[in-house]
């Protein structure tokens, strides 16, 4: 078959290429990009027994307090925008046989602005906020809990669990 111009002209064009993108293939492979910021999630008090029969009067109000930490651990700064003025937001699940159950949702009803919002966290600082979870025992049952939280800029979660045991 004869070749032409355009053929020979094509084949070394094309091989060039191939060679270049699959060195940046083999390169990637082994980089990992680690991310310079770590997240933690605590609750308090953590496991807790609530009383469901506690008597007259109104029912008594039981909490669970969520601090959430997002530490740049890296010596430059952490630059991250948010679609708006939310930057995190905490839900609490119910583990169930059939997976989890939302009971819920610190941001659940809330507004936000409307408005870009960019995050700045220092090299070596830690941005944090915390959050309370109000309910009364009627609201819980037995059972294993866990909480999320999520760092918007990062689209970034992490959980942690607890117990809440109901007493008659």
């Amino acid at each position: 078959m004869k070749q032409t111009w355009f053929h020979r002209s094509l084949r070394p064009l094309l091989l060039s290429v191939a060679i270049l993108f699959l060195a940046g293939l083999a390169c990637g492979a082994g980089a990992q990009t680690r991310s310079p910021l770590t997240y933690s999630l605590v609750a308090k008090p953590g496991d807790l027994t609530v009383d469901q029969m506690p008597g007259p009067g109104p029912a008594k109000k039981h909490s669970e307090d969520f601090t959430f930490t997002v530490a740049n651990t890296s010596d430059t700064d952490y630059e991250g925008t948010a679609p708006n003025c939310q930057l995190f937001d905490v839900e609490v699940f119910r583990l169930v046989s059939s997976g989890t159950k939302s009971i819920w949702k610190w941001s659940q009803g809330m507004m936000f602005c409307e408005k870009v919002t960019d995050v700045l966290i220092p090299a070596g600082l830690s941005w944090q906020r915390s959050v309370t979870w109000e309910f009364s025992a009627m609201d819980v049952t037995d059972g294993k809990y866990k909480a999320v939280a999520t760092f918007i800029p990062s689209h970034t979660t992490t959980e942690t669990t607890f117990e809440i045991k109901t007493v008659h």
